[in-house]
């Protein structure tokens, strides 16, 4: 097993959630309203497209990450799992293309708020939809609206994505409410036959929305991360995924399916078609009710995952290969108040360099793009990983092991999400049939995405000399 070279102060942390917090923070966490709208682009075919995705990514996931957990259920989560698998350095690549996969993403949920907003008033505001200071004053005011209660604890932070949750839970009841009324007056939006169930495999513009589709199940992996903050996290992180797997696999298909029925085939906005549905339908009152609750919903799945960013790099903080200020806690509300502040820092410049300069419809797809790439990176490290730490058998004694007695059912498992992992990081660097200037948007996403890792490995191996540097110093006056 790789030994870290750094010595770790096991953090004080409260454990302020519990199962029913798990579930509610992994709704919020994974089910995304803009995906429904990003996924209606299939058409009919996106149904298909779902059940792959659960098959080949949602479950291997949900096992991994149960699995690895029950073996290392310790603040940090697959920053633990990879580091101890594969060594510090892979530790690092993972945890920091995790958080980067994320500051750059973050900012397209924050458009998806601001836009949706716009909706609550009906048609009157809506040209405000391509004003980049309007965009800017919204999305700001919620990042450090965010920011500011996950620095004054868990215990406030996590009523964001509950809220959330639940606002989702709603939102899709009532777009199924209304989806079936409205199909009942006004027929279906999309003509159906059988033939339109299965995706054009020929047309290759639309294979990175596949990539689309299995980022959508993303988010299991999240809890762990926090699991210094959870009450048993043993026991409660395997049964959360459990029960919000299931609620997560209908809920989407609904919601998707609710969305191909009531707005008209091409019509069906990337960024804020829930919000669109809704007000397409010309039900009185439901476009505003169904605009509010598209926006708490997403301000759940923000919140949800600005908390749960915030502790990767505390822990590259504890490990010193990043400043030991941001392993700092907050006396008073037990946060890692410097790495909310950093985070929240970065990500307001990059919000606003986003923004300017482009369409917002394709600084929204190079951002989503360059996330996806990053975002499974990490879990390339994760299904890896969990092949070595069955094959050595590591965990706390007692630790219960999904996948141990079978390792062939493991091997399977960590195959069969590794590969769909990888597909998808090459399919989600194409441009899609909206991008005009397709060779500038490779560029674009690939470059992006290539800078932004040669940064962290160079603040890696700049903070590695240094500590080798500090331990020859010790060496020498204890020679």
């Amino acid at each position: 097993m790789h030994e870290s070279t750094t010595n770790r102060t096991a953090p004080q942390l409260h454990r302020a959630l519990r199962l029913k917090d798990l579930v509610l923070l992994n709704i919020s966490g994974i089910i995304g309203l803009s995906s429904l709208a990003q996924v209606a682009q299939f058409g009919f075919a996106s149904i298909p497209l779902f059940i792959l995705a659960i098959v080949t990514f949602l479950i291997p996931s949900g096992l991994m990450v149960a699995e690895l957990n029950a073996r290392m259920p310790e603040e940090g989560g697959f920053y633990l799992w990879t580091r101890s698998a594969f060594g510090d350095f892979h530790g690092y690549v993972a945890a920091w293309t995790y958080w980067l996969s994320n500051i750059v993403w973050l900012p397209t949920v924050m458009l998806l708020v601001s836009i949706s907003a716009l909706y609550i008033f009906g048609d009157n505001f809506l040209s405000l939809a391509d004003n980049p200071w309007y965009n800017g004053m919204v999305c700001l005011g919620i990042l450090w609206l965010v920011t500011v209660l996950n620095i004054l604890g868990m215990e406030r932070a996590k009523w964001i994505q509950n809220i959330g949750a639940i606002a989702t839970w709603v939102c899709i009841a009532l777009l199924l409410i209304v989806g079936i009324i409205f199909v009942a007056n006004n027929a279906s939006a999309h003509l159906f036959s059988l033939n339109k169930l299965i995706p054009d495999v020929t047309d290759f513009s639309l294979l990175p929305f596949f990539a689309i589709v299995a980022f959508c199940f993303g988010g299991l992996e999240l809890a762990p991360i926090m699991a210094g903050e959870i009450q048993n996290p043993r026991k409660n992180i395997p049964r959360a995924i459990m029960l919000s797997s299931i609620a997560v696999s209908l809920l989407y298909i609904a919601g998707t399916l609710m969305l191909i029925l009531t707005v008209p085939e091409g019509k069906v906005g990337i960024i804020e078609g829930v919000a669109q549905a809704f007000h397409a339908v010309n039900f009185p009152g439901i476009g505003t009710i169904g605009a509010v609750l598209v926006v708490l919903s997403t301000m759940g799945l923000f919140g949800a995952w600005m908390t749960g960013t915030a502790r990767v790099p505390f822990v590259i903080g504890l490990d010193h290969y990043l400043p030991d200020a941001f392993a700092k806690i907050h006396p008073q509300w037990g946060s890692p108040y410097i790495s909310l502040l950093m985070q929240a820092m970065v990500l307001t410049i990059l919000f606003l360099s986003s923004i300017m300069g482009s369409t917002l419809k394709e600084a929204f797809l190079i951002l989503l793009d360059m996330s996806i790439i990053l975002y499974f990176i990490p879990f390339l490290y994760m299904f890896a990983s969990l092949v070595w730490h069955l094959k050595h058998n590591t965990g706390d004694e007692g630790s219960f092991e999904l996948l141990g007695k079978s390792k062939a059912t493991g091997w399977l498992v960590a195959l069969l999400g590794f590969s769909i992992t990888f597909f998808s990081i090459i399919i989600s660097s194409m441009p899609t049939r909206d991008i005009e200037n397709k060779m500038l948007f490779v560029v674009k996403v690939i470059g992006g995405a290539a800078v932004l890792i040669g940064a962290g490995l160079i603040v890696y191996y700049l903070k590695k000399r240094e500590m080798a540097a500090l331990r020859e110093v010790h060496a020498e006056k204890n020679g």
